[in-house]
């Protein structure tokens, strides 16, 4: 067991050594496809599936560290606040391309709307593995039923409890109703 866990903090060590470098390369990527918000965007997609490892790794790193002191945590933290930086630049960019989704099918940039489709359905996906992981910490769910006055109900996540994501955009409201 100690062997295993001296092999883990190697690896976790060696993966923060490396991200720094892995953190310039995908800089470097961003600018290049952000420069030209109507240019082929190459990049998206490697840049995409990069950020969500090294936030898996930067997750697993916290969650690991909970145990540690708080200067070991507060270092931590420094060490990802570039990777977090990283995040943002990316979400920004996202961001400016959906607004130029348009502009980008006219200039036949069809394929970068279709890069940003399936960006949607792996984030699509992981918010569904984080919902599906808060039901099983919370066995017990209360809600209740709209326009009924009574007390909120409870109910184990086997009876095929759900609730309703209300996404406003503009003047335009979508409901879906997940289950858990």
């Amino acid at each position: 067991m100690v062997h295993r866990n001296f092999e883990q903090t190697e690896e976790m060590v060696n993966n923060l050594l490396q991200m720094n470098s892995k953190l310039d390369a995908l800089e470097d990527m961003l600018i290049s496809d952000s420069n030209d918000i109507l240019g082929r965007a190459p990049n998206l997609l490697l840049i995409h599936y990069q950020i969500n490892q090294l936030e898996a790794f930067r997750n697993q790193t916290m969650h690991q560290a909970k145990k540690a002191s708080a200067s070991s945590r507060s270092t931590l933290t420094r060490w990802f606040e570039r990777l977090n930086s990283l995040i943002e630049a990316f979400d920004d960019y996202i961001m400016n391309l959906a607004r130029n989704i348009l502009p980008l099918v006219r200039a036949g940039r069809s394929d970068v709307v279709v890069k940003m489709i399936k960006i949607a359905e792996v984030e699509g996906r992981e918010d569904e593995k984080v919902i599906s992981k808060i039901s099983c910490e919370r066995p017990m769910l209360k809600y209740s039923v709209p326009g009924h006055s009574h007390t909120p109900r409870e109910e184990s996540c086997q009876n095929g409890c759900s609730f309703q994501v209300q996404i406003h955009a503009g003047e335009r409201t979508s409901s879906q109703t997940l289950p858990f």
